[in-house]
């Protein structure tokens, strides 16, 4: 407990710090023409997406401002082994960095019981709101719990995004709840996210790298995802329509390992973090950019986009996830609910 206590005021530290932090290259610093420290940063996502150009940001930033003595290896695409696979080797120190829904952690071990219920669909209102909320002292007191869940093995970065909407792709045209009810959907693997799939349609669990191939061969009718997921991950060619549902806006919370965080030195502790909320500014740039552009492409792909024409039946339909995974978190869901 005395170094779970310890890790909290240090990063409590960095944070305070991050606002006047100057650039590592000052005047007279050091500079390595080999690093010192090589990390490690996995990602399922691809590399040519949002995310994965976020990660290589930061990648980036770290080593210019360390002056060449830190260099973080991103691996994409789920090069590394799956989500839990990944929490695991942070755990260990294995893997130094790590981007999560925040949903899933309770599966992968680490129960932030108001971190599980930001599964819930038609929660976050916007991705403004969302992001407010994150930044605020209230989801910062959520971060902290972090530490705590994980035995003191994974530490909070205190750095977030907020995906756009999350929408409905599928092999068949569908338009309405009645007609998605027999569609089999991949779903997340986390249990909240498996329940949310089942208010609508048919849950299938797979790993992120599984979904292609399995709207390819019948395994899947549909999965579900922002915009960018679904053009850059090319399910457009075997999934071309989407139904605009915008069940959920999603949000990531990035980790770091303990084991990790022990071999900064107490200047460069407060630039990581900074340099990784400056990554996440940079992907929120790209999303808030790119979206109209990424809607265009995919139209030109060929894609086709419906209106559910019962919208309010969708949100109806999820009236038992949240009696099943906000019990007694009635204060944080209409906290996070008034960030609009």
């Amino acid at each position: 407990m005395k170094r779970k206590l310890g890790i909290l005021i240090t990063l409590v530290l960095c944070l305070t710090m991050i606002a006047g932090i100057a650039p590592a290259q000052a005047e007279g610093a050091k500079t390595y023409a080999t690093p010192e420290l090589v990390l490690r940063f996995p990602e399922i996502n691809a590399e040519a997406g949002d995310v994965g150009k976020m990660l290589f940001k930061f990648a980036d930033l770290v080593n210019e401002r360390s002056n060449g003595r830190i260099k973080v290896e991103i691996y994409c695409g789920g090069q590394l082994g799956n989500e839990g696979e990944m929490i695991e080797q942070l755990r260990l120190g294995v893997v130094d960095f790590m981007r999560i829904n925040p949903a899933n952690l309770s599966t992968r071990g680490i129960d932030v019981p108001e971190y599980s219920a930001m599964g819930l669909p038609y929660l976050i209102q916007s991705v403004e709101g969302g992001l407010a909320y994150l930044y605020s002292d209230s989801g910062k007191a959520i971060a902290d719990k972090i530490a705590v869940a994980s035995g003191g093995e994974i530490l909070s970065m205190y750095s977030y995004i907020v995906t756009t909407p999350r929408h409905m792709y599928t092999k068949t045209l569908i338009t309405n709840l009645d007609e998605m009810k027999s569609q089999k959907i991949r779903s997340e693997t986390s249990e909240i996210k498996v329940d949310m799939i089942n208010c609508w349609a048919s849950a299938t669990p797979l790993a992120f790298n599984e979904i292609y191939t399995a709207l390819q061969t019948g395994v899947i009718d549909g999965a579900e995802n922002p915009f960018h997921g679904y053009r850059d991950n090319a399910w457009y060619e075997v999934a071309p329509y989407c139904l605009l549902t915008g069940h959920a806006i999603g949000a990531s919370v990035f980790m770091v390992s303990a084991v990790t965080w022990d071999k900064f030195t107490d200047e460069e502790k407060p630039m990581v973090i900074a340099a990784m909320q400056e990554a996440c500014d940079y992907f929120q740039g790209l999303q808030d950019e790119g979206i109209a552009a990424v809607e265009a492409d995919l139209v030109a792909k060929g894609v086709t986009f419906t209106e559910p024409t019962d919208k309010q039946a969708w949100i109806d339909a999820c009236a038992p996830l949240y009696a099943k995974y906000a019990a007694g978190l009635d204060a944080f869901i209409a906290d996070i609910q008034s960030y609009k």
